[in-house]
């Protein structure tokens, strides 16, 4: 760990040696201005423009970039009236995954956190471990993990209670119900982050005056402890389900057994899956899931403007309390870690003996063990170029967004320029355009930009997944910049200023030394994300420019290769694992990532 620790040292000692190479060279009057209003102008560009071109093909007969075409409501009317798509069928799939992603992902999320945070309960930190785990486990990922252990036909627990008890599993993982389970499963640890750090912050003298007036503990969590994290439980829900009004990757995958579609996979089938591509009726149909997003994301926006409402944080210190569980301390441990082992921990372990069998049946075979499908993987040039790509892609996104964020934070944070709020609510907007719409919004926008000059054809490049990739997560790494960039107060740089430094000056020797840990937070998080999205590649990828998730998905979805796809799965997770190894290492808590 030493090592590591001096290893992140140099590091930041050489970014900070190159940061003031940098500001040495651009120390200018005007440099403030000019810079800010670059990064402000760039993610302006980045969010409204992929909007612009979405709805510009709606209205236009031709393909994108097909100048020469005319405007036209044929697309609207085909999708809306004729009925090319079933709208409200779609609509209803969507609410009802979004909606049942909500409540599976906000009870089990508020059971672990209020349970860890204000109880006495065992084991929690093994527990909180396990249940942090989906950070390195992408959807797509999660699905397969669900299809190798609990699939009717060849999982292996439906075996299992085939063979020993002769039942059935009670529940279909490619029904709706099932598909709706899966992707709330997929929430939890998203939802307990949210919640988490609000009732650590939460003062227990509130609690501890119920408990003398002769409350029980179930009657102070419901008038005391809930209603104070209200504000963190309702955002966490509204992010919860605008996730799941977007999802794609587990429901195409598990979904595609019985035909049952949602607004994103209708999206992206209407692309990919058609000839000709129906680009047109693509961009229609995405208008009307924006502006129930768009309903959601100005709610969001009410509601966490009304924070300080709820505020319980003041100048007094406390130290947490904790409820006392009594006898019930083992047995409410013992069934957590059930819920546990059936939902994360036997389907990982499931995926990964899958990736060691030559064919799966559905139960451990050591006839069949075998490690063909690795070095299939570790031989395959594509997949090499596919795992180069993806790194590539994470690092370059990662340090381009974490430049981006910063300079949205200091901008809306820390100057006087006009339209901060605008910016500030502009680094939202992607929040509320689901990863296949913004996907087919940032495709839709290469094709048109590509022929007005060769120079901007970007279209085959990796460049496009990275500009997509930064864009979905401005919103979640802003906030962490700006939730940061407010608690360093503003009076160093103040003298700074007076003592006669410029603004570049300030920001080499004191702004940036100070901002130096969020920066590191931000660009892991940045990187951890960006390398397991699959939404953005897999609406704009080319043969030359596969990365892993999207390999992931086609080997799976064209193949069918079940043991092959749990090998670069199983790979692919110890690689993001490794990185939130070293992310922890280097002192970086989850709770950093809170993104409220």
């Amino acid at each position: 760990m030493s090592g590591l620790r001096e290893l992140y040292s140099r590091i930041s000692a050489a970014i900070s040696r190159l940061v003031r190479l940098w500001t040495s060279t651009v120390d200018h009057p005007r440099a403030k201005g000019v810079v800010l209003k670059t990064i402000v102008g760039t993610v302006a560009v980045l969010t409204l423009v992929p909007l612009l071109f979405l709805l510009w093909t709606s209205v236009w007969t031709g393909y994108p970039g097909q100048f020469d075409a005319s405007f036209t409501l044929d697309n609207v009317l085909s999708v809306y009236i004729e009925g090319a798509y079933n709208v409200p069928t779609l609509l209803s799939h969507s609410v009802f995954v979004a909606l049942g992603m909500t409540l599976i992902a906000m009870s089990l999320g508020l059971t672990f956190a209020w349970l860890f945070v204000r109880t006495n309960l065992p084991t929690k930190g093994a527990m909180e471990l396990v249940l942090l785990s989906p950070y390195a486990v992408p959807g797509y990922i999660s699905a397969l993990m669900y299809i190798t252990t609990y699939d009717p036909n060849n999982g292996l627990v439906s075996t299992f209670l085939a063979d020993t008890l002769g039942v059935g599993i009670p529940i279909n993982i490619f029904s709706p119900l099932g598909i709706t389970i899966v992707v709330g499963i997929n929430g939890v640890t998203a939802f307990y982050l949210f919640t988490v750090p609000a009732l650590q912050n939460m003062d227990p003298a509130l609690e501890e005056v119920s408990r003398i007036h002769g409350a029980n503990i179930f009657q102070t969590i419901r008038s005391i402890s809930f209603p104070l994290i209200l504000p963190a439980i309702l955002s966490g829900a509204l992010v919860t389900f605008l996730r799941g009004l977007g999802e794609f990757s587990v429901v195409e995958i598990l979904g595609v057994r019985e035909g049952f579609d949602v607004y994103a996979t209708a999206i992206w089938a209407a692309i990919q899956q058609q000839a000709p591509p129906e680009y047109g009726q693509s961009a229609a149909l995405a208008l009307s899931l924006l502006l129930v997003t768009a309903v959601l994301m100005w709610y969001y926006r009410r509601l966490t403007s009304r924070n300080q409402d709820y505020m319980t944080v003041t100048g007094r210190g406390y130290q947490p309390d904790r409820w006392d569980l009594g006898r019930w301390r083992w047995p409410i441990a013992a069934t957590l870690w059930v819920v546990l082992f059936v939902l994360w921990i036997l389907p990982l372990v499931v995926m990964i003996a899958v990736s060691f069998h030559s064919t799966w049946l559905g139960q451990f075979d050591p006839a069949s063990l075998s490690l063909i499908h690795y070095a299939d993987v570790l031989t395959s040039q594509r997949l090499q170029e596919s795992f180069l790509n993806s790194g590539i892609v994470a690092v370059t996104g990662a340090t381009l967004g974490t430049i981006l964020v910063v300079g949205i934070a200091y901008y809306t944070q820390r100057t006087a320029y006009r339209f901060r709020s605008s910016i500030e609510f502009l680094s939202l907007t992607p929040l509320a355009i689901p990863g296949i719409i913004l996907g087919t919004g940032v495709l839709f926008t290469v094709l048109w930009v590509g022929r007005i000059h060769p120079l901007l054809n970007f279209y085959g490049t990796l460049g496009v997944i990275i500009i997509g990739s930064v864009i979905v997560f401005i919103p979640f790494s802003s906030r962490i910049a700006i939730g940061n960039i407010v608690q360093i107060h503003s009076d160093l740089e103040d003298v700074a200023r007076v003592s006669g430094a410029s603004w570049v000056g300030q920001m080499r020797e004191i702004f940036l030394p100070l901002f130096k840990n969020t920066t590191a937070i931000l660009w892991f998080y940045l990187l951890v994300h960006i390398v397991q999205l699959l939404s953005i590649p897999i609406m704009t990828y080319t043969s030359d420019t596969r990365v892993i998730p999207v390999d992931i998905f086609d080997i799976y979805y064209q193949q069918a290769n079940i043991e092959l796809v749990s090998a670069v799965s199983t790979i692919f997770v110890l690689l993001l694992a490794s990185i939130l190894v070293v992310f922890r290492l280097f002192g970086i808590r989850f709770y950093d990532l809170d993104h409220r």
